[in-house]
């Protein structure tokens, strides 16, 4: 039986292990895209302007833009189009000259962003940022809905982004940190007062509030959000967060918690990258548990949710390869190990352990559920040691995929940690049923 959603796939991204893009039904979703050259080096400007030439930063967002743009264009849409990016940058204080470039590009009803201080970690050295998108496709007949607070600021002038936009059935939803959009943070203990509140709960309730507002215009919420990354500079802020996250999503999202070096706001505990369902007879938020061995909820008290379904769309929430063990606990008889042995440090690869293991229990789940890897058209992989790890997660990516062309989109961000100390990759796939 065929595919209710076909997958079409873009030629191979130059020096990277996957597509430049995949298309799923109406929805194109793109690789990590890098400000890089036909050889594979960092774009570079010409230094004898100095300061009276553009910016490291401004070039290569430049180029990754007109990247997009052409990645786009052989797939029959464009940039008035994106729905989403995910922006990754080696530096918070390049955002302005980044938001300037952005933009010329988006002058518009700009596509919902979420945009994170990675720090230069990137794989080719020399990037100052990396980026994804998600669009409609050329062909498409779903209309591109730019959605607003209705009682709150508008987020465009300081941010050049909208707080989300609406595309069939699904909601692609700003990252945004719990600030005002003119002077800072407008959430948190008050002046004075150390010893009177919680900042992370403030700033969680705060954007929590404000996008229940944005949503409701489409007649949905966050108790139908089905994805979610939530990027923390101090993970611990995690409980608070989550803490708050229940009451708003009581059937969670499949979610990755992640650290991140920083966020473009001083004083921020999180944000919140989402995608929420307009729910109907058809595309309904549906929990599944086949294929996991434990749940989160039961097991920890952590408020994510392993597998949803909705209509023909499968979310697996980002997985590790520890299974919430302590770390260097043994594997059960008859399983593979996932952390090479304490003592031997250099005979083994960690990375290659621990992807083996992650994309080994990926697949069980996934093929529990209706889907496999052909089906699957967007993987988002977080490394904590990245420049260390990130050849060695190549290796056996590409054991599943010898040939790029046929993975699923591939994005990749640096982070500072997992929720808890062993794992060092964290894996998050999104997946189309076969029938």
């Amino acid at each position: 039986m065929k595919s209710p959603i076909a997958l079409h796939r873009s030629p191979a991204m130059p020096f990277t292990p996957g597509p430049k893009a995949v298309r799923a039904g109406d929805y194109v979703f793109t690789s990590s895209i890098y400000p890089i050259d036909a050889s594979g080096h960092a774009v570079a400007v010409d230094g004898s302007l100095g300061e009276a030439g553009p910016s490291l930063i401004a070039a290569h967002t430049r180029h990754c833009l007109e990247t997009l743009r052409e990645i786009l264009k052989e797939q029959g849409s464009s940039l008035d189009r994106v729905l989403k990016a995910e922006v990754h940058l080696a530096d918070a204080a390049d955002f302005y000259e980044f938001k300037l470039v952005w933009r010329e590009y988006f002058p518009h009803d700009p596509p919902a962003r979420t945009t994170v201080e990675v720090g230069d970690t990137l794989p080719f050295r020399g990037v100052r940022l990396n980026l994804d998108a998600v669009a409609l496709a050329g062909d498409s007949r779903l209309e591109r809905q730019v959605l607003r607070d209705p009682d709150g600021p508008d987020p465009v002038e300081a941010e050049c982004a909208s707080w989300a936009v609406r595309a069939g059935n699904l909601v692609f939803c700003s990252g945004f940190a719990a600030i005002d959009f003119k002077t800072g943070l407008a959430a948190g203990k008050k002046p004075g007062f150390p010893n009177y509140g919680n900042d992370a709960v403030a700033q969680a309730q705060h954007f929590f509030d404000a996008l229940n507002r944005v949503l409701a215009q489409t007649g949905t919420s966050l108790e139908h959000a089905l994805e979610a990354i939530l990027y923390e500079p101090d993970l611990k802020t995690f409980y608070d967060v989550d803490t708050i996250w229940a009451r708003y999503m009581p059937v969670p999202p499949g979610r990755a918690s992640m650290g991140i070096k920083g966020l473009i706001v001083p004083g921020a505990c999180f944000v919140a990258s989402l995608t929420v369902l307009v729910p109907d007879k058809d595309h309904v938020k549906e929990e599944s548990r086949e294929g996991i061995p434990y749940h989160p909820v039961t097991r920890m008290k952590v408020n994510y949710t392993p597998t949803l379904k909705a209509g023909p769309w499968l979310y697996i929430a980002g997985k590790t390869a520890g299974n919430m063990d302590p770390v260097g606990a043994p594997p059960p008889p008859g399983l593979p190990p996932k952390y090479a042995p304490p003592g031997l440090p250099h005979h083994f690869s960690d990375i290659e352990i621990q992807t083996r293991h992650t994309m080994e229990s990926l697949t069980k789940q996934i093929e529990a559920n209706g889907s496999d890897w052909r089906h699957c058209h967007h993987v988002r992989v977080w490394l904590t040691q990245p420049q260390r790890d990130y050849r060695g997660f190549l290796r056996v990516w590409r054991e599943y995929f010898p040939d790029p062309a046929s993975a699923p989109a591939l994005a990749y961000v640096p982070s500072t940690g997992i929720m808890y100390p062993g794992p060092v990759i964290e894996i998050d796939p999104t997946c189309v049923l076969k029938s």
